[in-house]
């Protein structure tokens, strides 16, 4: 939480544009999901009936929210982008001015190899998953409980496939999110120690030439590159696990709507266009679940270098300005 906290103190001015994001959004969001409820009233109103000025007054109602789904999603594309490279320009600059003030005794506790990695790839890993993260971070909970809820409204017997899905996708995730957030700060740590190898390279370049050190150095950096692979393919092979979770549950959910929607369709309990609207938001209700999962992964690495950055602005200098008072009475 103190992460988070760290990160909105750094918005700025680009607060308000994160602000309308969150209601670009949402609004687009609550438009989309409409959609499929417009669906079903043609199907069970409109054809058996035959009435062809509903049908297309229904189609004009989803153009339109179509129309205004596209103007909301390019707002947010730009405030989403003002957003990220704000907040990154803004944590560079405070990290930067931070260092500045550090006394040698400070600076000892940190390689310049990671300080140059947490003015770059930990920044550069937070505007990542504030740029990739941002949409699905507002769309996939409004998603989840505008799905949910309309889901209930078509029929309240197909919406308990979800109450038995749902909490055993939660505790994937959080078995997940669990064994992956430690991985991605040994993998910014692995990544400081491919940073320090090649910059003592690069400074001594002369006199590992000089007493023909090549092979010596070799062996260093590819100890080091070695450990980064290793980690790197460890984190990512189980940051990826919730995808086939994710898609076996699909799968299972639909099978189980369609198997179960076709009893009441035939025992008179369902309409055709009410199991077709509910198929849609099976597939919207799982996408957002997938967007969430996909959103704590990135939030898990992108705090980790939050964490990272935070020791450094943390940080009190040794050494302290005199007050100027006292000076001048000295």
């Amino acid at each position: 939480m103190r992460n988070l906290k760290i990160l909105f103190s750094y918005l700025g001015a680009y607060r308000r544009d994160a602000m309308l994001g969150v209601l670009f959004v949402t609004a687009e969001t609550a438009l989309e999901l409409f959609i499929p409820v417009i669906m079903a009233n043609i199907i069970d109103v409109g054809v058996p009936a035959g009435d062809i000025d509903y049908m297309l007054l229904q189609g004009t109602y989803m153009l339109v929210c179509a129309a205004f789904s596209l103007v909301l999603g390019l707002g947010y594309a730009r405030t989403s982008a003002r957003v990220a490279s704000g907040l990154g320009a803004n944590l560079r600059e405070a990290e930067y001015r931070k260092i500045q003030t550090l006394a040698f005794g400070n600076l000892d506790n940190y390689d310049a190899s990671s300080l140059v990695t947490r003015m770059t790839t930990d920044i550069t890993v937070i505007q990542n998953a504030i740029g990739n993260g941002f949409r699905p971070m507002v769309r996939g909970p409004v998603t989840l409980i505008v799905g949910l809820v309309y889901a209930l409204v078509l029929s309240r017997p197909l919406a308990t496939v979800f109450a038995i899905i749902l909490p055993v996708l939660a505790i994937v995730l959080g078995v997940i999110t669990y064994r992956v957030s430690p991985l991605y700060r040994q993998l910014q740590t692995s990544m400081d120690h491919l940073n320090g190898v090649v910059q003592e390279d690069l400074t001594a370049v002369r006199a590992v030439k000089a007493y023909v050190r090549a092979e010596h150095e070799e062996a260093k950096f590819d100890a080091v590159n070695t450990e980064l692979a290793h980690t790197a393919t460890k984190t990512f092979g189980n940051a990826v696990l919730n995808l086939p979770v994710f898609q076996l549950s699909m799968y299972v959910a639909a099978l189980s709507i369609l198997w179960i929607g076709g009893r009441m369709i035939l025992a008179g309990e369902l309409g055709v266009g009410s199991l077709t609207g509910f198929m849609s938001y099976v597939l919207l209700i799982m996408n957002s679940l997938m967007m969430i999962s996909n959103v704590f992964l990135l939030i898990t690495r992108a705090l980790a270098s939050v964490e990272r950055i935070s020791r450094v602005l943390d940080e009190r200098s040794l050494i302290q300005a005199p007050d100027v008072a006292t000076a001048v009475h000295g």
